[in-house]
């Protein structure tokens, strides 16, 4: 489940159109599918930065699958591959999920991040906070610290388990973190909630 953080007008992005369902939307909203020479024929360009012919899709099966068999995406596999949607999802979703590990890799070089129950209870009784990560399979105080973090107006987010969180930032285990720069808990929410989309979806 995520919490809400607003944009400002300098957020807003260009609005591009779905090659799935034909609807425009904010770029950032979609994700860019681009075909490649080989296997696996399709690729998942989040930063927008590779070469070749590219459509623009929702994070959601149904689009990812119409695009798949309709419009210059489909025209350009034609009798070169099938791919299947599924493929492409789990490819979204790992691309993901790796830009959340480098944010998280960019929060630690500046200090702002702070890891485990204790760290993160200190900044939030600050007042200091703007976003709140629990894994999925953490359980004592995590209950106790999201509503902390509501209080005072601070994002929450449920995301991957406690290996995972502790493999993205080199321990063991680790069941909640807090981001306290607005940036990168912006960006990191915004790559949580493209996730949360495609799975819910699945």
């Amino acid at each position: 489940m995520l919490g809400v953080m607003g944009k400002n007008e300098r957020d807003r992005t260009s609005r591009r159109m779905c090659a799935g369902c034909g609807n425009r939307a904010e770029r950032d909203e979609l994700v860019r599918l681009v075909v490649g020479p080989s296997a696996p024929f399709v690729a998942v360009d989040l930063g927008r930065r590779l070469s070749g012919r590219g459509v623009s899709v929702h994070l959601r099966r149904s689009c990812i699958q119409a695009a798949l068999v309709r419009g210059p995406l489909a025209r350009s596999l034609r009798g070169v591959a099938e791919v299947e949607p599924e493929s492409v999802e789990r490819m979204v979703i790992e691309q993901l999920a790796h830009r959340v590990c480098g944010l998280l890799s960019s929060a630690l070089r500046v200090r702002r991040i702070a890891l485990g129950t204790e760290a993160v209870r200190a900044e939030l009784a600050a007042n200091h906070g703007d976003l709140l990560v629990v894994a999925e399979d953490a359980r004592g105080r995590a209950a106790d610290l999201t509503k902390m973090a509501t209080a005072i107006g601070c994002a929450t987010a449920t995301w991957g388990t406690k290996a995972s969180l502790g493999e993205a930032v080199s321990r063991q285990q680790l069941g909640v973190f807090l981001v306290t720069d607005r940036g990168i808990a912006r960006a990191i929410l915004e790559c949580l909630a493209q996730i949360e989309a495609l799975s819910e979806d699945q």
